[in-house]
């Protein structure tokens, strides 16, 4: 048995790496909207856990920029165009499991509208 300790200073780091799966850590490293360049969408969908503190993930989907906190307690699908934010730099720290094999593209935020 391995006991993994949830906390991090870094924006991501992969703990569990077993066959096509994986799961890591996310900080996000912006602390609003306005820092963020890009989006990024892979090719697999992945999931995403509130772990403690506030996170918004931002969501790029037909042309449009969508905010959307994340709510402790519940999982959240991601298979659009994304990136996120502590507001404020608040603490913020979520699971992420996705596949290990992914193929990741990247958008500039600029091309969607808010």
């Amino acid at each position: 048995m391995e006991v993994v300790e949830l906390k991090q200073k870094e924006r991501w780091r992969v703990f569990f790496n077993e066959g096509l799966w994986q799961a890591g850590l996310y900080r996000p490293e912006h602390e609003n909207i306005k820092e963020i360049e890009v989006l990024e969408r892979h090719n697999a969908p992945e999931l995403f856990y509130l772990i403690k503190g506030n996170i918004v993930l931002v969501i790029g989907e037909n042309g449009k920029i969508r905010e959307v906190g994340m709510e402790a307690g519940k999982a959240y699908i991601v298979e659009e165009w994304h990136n996120a934010y502590r507001p404020e730099g608040t603490e913020g720290l979520a699971l992420v499991i996705e596949r290990t094999n992914i193929r990741t593209e990247f958008k500039p935020i600029s091309e969607f509208q808010r």
